[in-house]
């Protein structure tokens, strides 16, 4: 079965602050009865770059004392050096947490033998971790290209897959006839779920899936059981949930928006994050009345 991630949300009040409450764990728990296989805890949607390490800490331990043992949990630990990233990924790991995905470090650009070096250190100091290498160039600035990722998996026996958050379905079949089938690829982009499918993904890692769940989820059982027609036309679908509501480009406010709208209080985003328009609020109102039924 091919596997919905969700890149969870994190809750701040409006001056900031982490709100780890009731109504946040159930909103997860709302994903889970959605369809949601796993939770990518710290991710690019829940803000982590905005975040300091020890409330990083708290939001995995908040998540693994209500869901460890009912939904697979993924720690993203990246951060902008290896000191960081080690402290977090033993974190994680005293916390029962093994599957973990990393970043490539932002701000600087760094050439392919410093990221391989990165990586494979990471690894070497977590030793007991299964590792995910995360692509997101558009944000990090630094791509992880076919030769980095085929190279640090080579060194290093406990990378056993990547989220590619790039435009580049062709790169799965490129990584599997090379690591084996075993080697997880999940898609990242939400406008080309089927694409990397197509390509023979494992799945996708989702920030569209905070609010349609249900949509995302349909999709990867439609290419699973063979009914292609169907995951390309809800793909389309897709396309203008992203457009309007997660592709927004403020799109950590608008996701938490339309959160509040279906009923769920997601609170703020962190600063520098803005919060939406009058006119933004009302497009987001607009088109969720047509699209309820795929929603949280």
């Amino acid at each position: 079965m091919k596997k919905l991630i969700c890149a969870i949300m994190t809750k701040f009040d409006r001056e900031g602050n982490l709100m780890l409450d009731e109504e946040y764990a159930e909103f997860l728990r709302s994903l889970v009865k959605n369809g949601v296989d796993a939770f990518m805890v710290g991710g690019t949607n829940g803000e982590f770059h905005a975040m300091r390490i020890e409330e990083r800490k708290g939001l995995l331990e908040f998540i693994v004392e209500r869901f460890q043992g009912s939904v697979d949990i993924i720690a993203h630990i990246g951060t902008t050096n290896l000191k960081d990233t080690v402290e977090l990924g033993k974190h994680a790991l005293s916390f029962g947490v093994k599957r973990l995905a990393v970043v490539a470090p932002y701000y600087f650009k760094y050439d392919e033998t410093s990221l391989i070096d990165y990586f494979s250190a990471v690894s070497e100091k977590l030793r007991e971790a299964e590792i995910l290498l995360y692509n997101i160039p558009s944000f990090s600035g630094n791509r992880l290209s076919l030769s980095i990722i085929l190279e640090v998996a080579k060194r290093s026996r406990n990378v056993i897959g990547m989220k590619d958050s790039d435009s580049r379905p062709w790169i799965v079949p490129e990584i599997k006839e090379t690591l084996g089938e075993d080697f997880l690829v999940f898609g990242g982009v939400d406008t080309l779920v089927v694409d990397y499918l197509a390509m023979g993904s494992d799945g996708q890692v989702s920030g569209t899936s905070n609010v349609f769940p249900k949509m995302l989820r349909t999709i990867l059982d439609s290419f699973d059981s063979g009914d292609f027609r169907k995951a390309f036309k809800l793909q389309k679908e897709l396309n203008e949930m992203v457009k309007k509501v997660s592709g927004h480009e403020a799109f950590v406010s608008a996701n938490k928006y339309a959160l509040k709208v279906l009923g769920y209080d997601f609170g703020y985003p962190r600063a520098p994050f803005r919060e939406l328009r009058d006119d933004e609020r009302a497009s987001i109102d607009e088109f969720l009345k047509d699209v309820r039924s795929w929603s949280i």
